[in-house]
């Protein structure tokens, strides 16, 4: 099918932040997006998987920064839950006393705790423990280590019949690691997020109060396919090429993708869509903001 339009796509993640897809889109989809009309393909299926990755990263970076932590809750082998919906019980409680602990030690407004967990299982039979961001904005320096300190200690429960709690395994608080979270440095192309939904099985819970990335009005005028096609090949590591057209920005990420997989629409293509366009995604950082640190 002939595409005669590149749509950029923008999304403002944070006042720090902005997320560009690139990708190529047919007559039909410049003029309205049509109506879902039966099931996804096993292929579609995954691209939405990807699509929903992206969703979480934008909403990752424009809630969680350097003053937030990495958590990594493991069970002690008597305390596994005996299924994944027991899992995801023990993150919510987890979710609950971290709130309430921190509006009683803190003083703070519980709409400035943002959390974002997951509940997971790597592989069919892996072992269940979970994963994710917190951070309390507006907290000081030494408040922050006391309270990495109390969010280890808060993976627990309480003992039957007593006021006492044992922990349920291992908690670790990891200082916030940007480029980690962005995947410039380790954790694949996708970064964090990527290696969550890596796991077979995983269930995200977040509180309330997560500001949603600002999604802007696409523009299918500004690109060529010449344009795209010279960005995915010879300058697609090149990030002045790319700063060019973004200014006050500056790279901090290049991903190209091959053709169908950034595509975030829930309807399949048309046959013979994906024969040629790649695609890019970038993520952009504001300049003016201090370099990421690890």
């Amino acid at each position: 099918m002939k595409k005669s339009y590149i749509r950029e796509k923008k999304y403002r993640c944070g006042s720090e932040y902005m997320a560009v897809g690139i990708y190529a889109v047919t007559d039909q989809e410049h003029r309205r997006r049509g109506k879902k009309h039966k099931e996804s393909d096993r292929g579609q299926k995954e691209r939405n998987k990807h699509a929903s990755l992206r969703r979480k990263q934008r909403k990752a970076i424009a809630n969680f920064g350097r003053d937030g932590f990495f958590l990594t809750g493991t069970y002690e082998e008597f305390y596994l839950p005996e299924d994944f919906a027991a899992c995801r019980r023990d993150v919510e409680n987890y979710k609950r006393r971290v709130i309430g602990a921190t509006v009683k030690r803190f003083g703070v407004n519980r709409d400035k705790i943002r959390l974002m967990l997951w509940a997971v299982r790597k592989g069919e039979t892996g072992r269940l423990h979970m994963h994710g961001f917190a951070e309390c904005v507006g907290m000081g320096a030494a408040d922050r280590r006391e309270w990495r300190e109390m969010l280890e200690d808060l993976w627990r429960r309480r003992v039957p019949g007593t006021g006492e709690y044992e922990p349920l395994g291992t908690m670790n608080a990891d200082r916030m690691d940007m480029k980690k979270l962005l995947g410039v440095d380790g954790q694949g192309k996708n970064g964090t997020i990527g290696y969550i939904y890596g796991h077979k099985e995983r269930a995200c819970i977040e509180t309330r109060n997560l500001s949603q990335p600002e999604e802007l009005a696409p523009s299918d005028t500004k690109w060529s396919r010449r344009q795209l096609r010279k960005g995915c090949t010879e300058c697609a590591e090149n990030a002045y090429w790319w700063e060019q057209h973004y200014p006050g920005f500056e790279v901090v990420q290049v991903m190209i993708y091959d053709p169908g997989q950034l595509y975030e629409a829930d309807r399949p293509r048309p046959d013979g869509w994906e024969a040629t366009e790649a695609q890019a995604y970038l993520i952009l950082r504001r300049r003016g903001f201090a370099k990421v640190r690890t």
